[in-house]
């Protein structure tokens, strides 16, 4: 019998660094159960993004080179082949928005394999708010819109958040049979969901998830920002152009709003019904090809609550309160980027 392989697809933002965290952490534990995760050529990460970044030619984020693809999977699939077991496990949130082309490099050297492709279905309301969060508080990127720049065409935040057409690229190579969804669940936990959807199709094997408490759990370090922390971060970066002191400035702000508003509330309900309906059509397909049933993402059942503004920060605000955080909390480099700042500021108002 071949071995059953899962490719963890992703895509970003659904819980993919909680369950690859959980999978490297427990790599031992799972391969005694009958499940290799392989670890041993991984290049510093804890999932298997260089065989992502060769399929796609894509540079890693580390060195900026582009891996070799025979050098990235061929000592991957050496250690599954001679681990002894029955099922093995890849993942990379890399992989989701492959091409056919890049999806097919894939496909081929898994041809000794019964591969099982599983992504999860998160709401794009909710993933498009996830995503703005995460390029507003990167301290190496230049993203200062704000968060409604993007609502008239919703995938110009992320071509993620049309799930269905990528889903469908997976679909067309490895076949809709293998293609697994599965619905985002935050309460729920990806790791255990996980193991639960291998578990469906391991059959007569031993059961992962009712193990759940046997394995270790590291706690979510990827704490989403608050509202504040958001918009600050952002509306600063477009004053300050040393990557230096906006990760000052982003560690404060984190610190000093952790326990602030949800960034949710950065989206009206509106908002939220627009990006909805953009994805209506997709959406529908969606759900009745991969999960069998009617849309659960329309905004009639979805939104259904009192109706919610938007929230904003001025520029005016954000910007002195992070200069008087910086001043307050820190010494040595903090003031001193803090300074540098103020003066590059100044010479624009010349």
């Amino acid at each position: 019998m071949r071995q059953k392989i899962f490719v963890h697809i992703g895509p970003h933002k659904t819980g993919t660094s909680s369950l690859q965290r959980f999978l490297y952490a427990n790599h031992q534990a799972l391969l005694k159960l009958g499940v290799c995760y392989p670890t041993g050529h991984l290049g510093g990460y804890r999932a298997q993004h260089r065989i992502a970044f060769s399929i796609r030619k894509k540079a890693d984020p580390d060195d900026r080179q582009v891996p070799s693809f025979d050098a990235e999977i061929t000592p991957i699939l050496d250690e599954i082949k001679s681990s002894g077991a029955d099922t093995a496990i890849i993942s990379s949130e890399a992989f989701f928005s492959a091409d056919e082309a890049a999806i097919r490099f894939l496909y081929d050297r898994l041809a000794d394999f019964s591969a099982v492709i599983v992504f999860y279905v998160r709401r794009q309301d909710e993933g498009y708010v996830s995503t703005y969060t995460q390029r507003s508080k990167s301290p190496r990127n230049r993203y200062t819109q704000p968060i409604s720049y993007h609502l008239d065409h919703p995938t110009s935040m992320s071509r993620e958040l049309d799930i269905y057409q990528h889903a469908s690229n997976w679909a067309r190579v490895f076949g809709k049979e293998r293609m697994l969804a599965r619905l985002y669940n935050r309460k729920t936990g990806v790791p255990t969901d996980f193991l639960r959807c291998v578990d469906e199709r391991r059959g007569n094997r031993p059961a992962l998830a009712p193990m759940m408490d046997r394995f270790k759990v590291s706690k979510d370090i990827n704490k989403s920002p608050s509202l504040e922390a958001t918009e600050l971060a952002r509306l600063f970066k477009s004053q300050c152009d040393d990557p230096e002191t906006r990760l000052v400035a982003l560690e404060l702000l984190q610190k000093q709003f952790e326990n602030g508003r949800s960034a949710a509330k950065l989206l009206s309900t509106t908002d939220r019904r627009i990006i909805l309906e953009f994805f209506r059509p997709s959406n529908e397909k969606l759900f009745r090809e991969y999960l069998s049933c009617e849309n659960k993402f329309a905004p009639e059942l979805l939104l259904t609550g009192e109706e919610a503004g938007r929230e904003s920060f001025t520029i005016e605000d954000a910007t002195q309160i992070i200069v008087e955080l910086i001043k307050g909390q820190h010494t040595g480099f903090a003031n001193a980027v803090a300074a540098r700042w103020q003066r590059e500021r100044r010479q624009k108002l010349k």
